[in-house]
């Protein structure tokens, strides 16, 4: 499922930069993908940031399922978390965020020095930060792509009017289960180079069987007859023409397609991970 090392060193020594950093920030921002809320949070950060205003952020809510996004967004309120749901293709989502960050610039400057606020962004690789940052100023200033990791160095940026910005490299959890290892590898947040593509891909085809919502599939790839997550992963690679030259199916293309897929959005949206009860 994960091919070698798949929490490298240099997350390691980012969590104690980050520890450091803590010292200068009013603000921790902390982005989760509301596909994988539970996957996507690292639970060291709890004791970490427990002197902390901190703010949960279930980015990309848009490709997640709307009565999942706000079951979590409960879960959290009642774990005594300030937590919203977030996507930068939303205009209501953006202005519910500035709003917020411009009533915590506003409180800061009760009764002392004015100075910016001064926020930290944190969260697993390749879930928007700096898409998040760019939206934030307009203009390109961090390195953004569909890829793990490729925000490398730390950057202060001024965002918004008195308010500044610490962007940090992505930063998995040392330890998951293999459904957690899954769904971070189903949403991108670990190299393609790093997984076993083909046992992902069906591992994430059986998440629409089990969530009824095979017709999602049915649209997308036509030709499909129903059956199990095996057959419908090679009826795909059929119907896309992800074929060998002795016929039989290519299953890191097929995996590779519905990967890219639902990680563009073009399978609907699906949330992997319930709340605990």
């Amino acid at each position: 499922m994960i091919k070698g090392q798949w929490y490298p060193g240099n997350m390691s020594r980012a969590i104690s930069q980050l520890r450091q950093d803590l010292k200068a920030i009013d603000l921790i921002i902390e982005l989760l993908d509301a596909r994988i809320p539970a996957s996507s949070r690292n639970p060291a950060f709890d004791k970490l940031f427990r002197d902390k205003k901190h703010l949960l952020l279930l980015h990309k809510a848009d490709m997640a399922e709307d009565a999942l996004t706000r079951s979590w967004l409960d879960y959290y309120i009642r774990s005594g978390l300030k937590a919203m749901a977030f996507s930068v293709h939303k205009k209501h989502y953006i202005n519910s965020l500035l709003q917020y960050l411009k009533q915590q610039e506003q409180n800061m400057h009760k009764g002392r020095l004015k100075r910016p606020l001064r926020m930290i962004f944190v969260g697993i690789p390749n879930v928007g930060k700096s898409t998040l940052i760019n939206l934030f100023v307009h203009k390109a200033v961090t390195k953004t792509g569909n890829r793990p990791g490729i925000t490398r160095g730390r950057q202060w940026i001024r965002v918004l009017p008195g308010m500044e910005l610490l962007d940090t490299p992505g930063i998995l959890r040392p330890k998951n289960t293999e459904d957690a290892a899954r769904s971070l590898a189903a949403v991108g947040a670990i190299p393609a180079g790093q997984i076993d593509m083909p046992d992902i891909a069906l591992w994430l085809v059986n998440q629409y069987l089990v969530k009824d919502k095979l017709h999602i599939l049915l649209n997308r790839y036509h030709d499909l007859d129903p059956g199990d997550a095996d057959r419908i992963f090679e009826q795909v690679g059929i119907s896309q023409g992800c074929l060998q030259t002795e016929g039989k199916i290519d299953e890191e293309r097929t995996a590779a397609l519905l990967l890219r897929d639902f990680q563009g959005g073009a399978l609907g949206r699906l949330t992997l991970e319930d709340p605990p009860q």
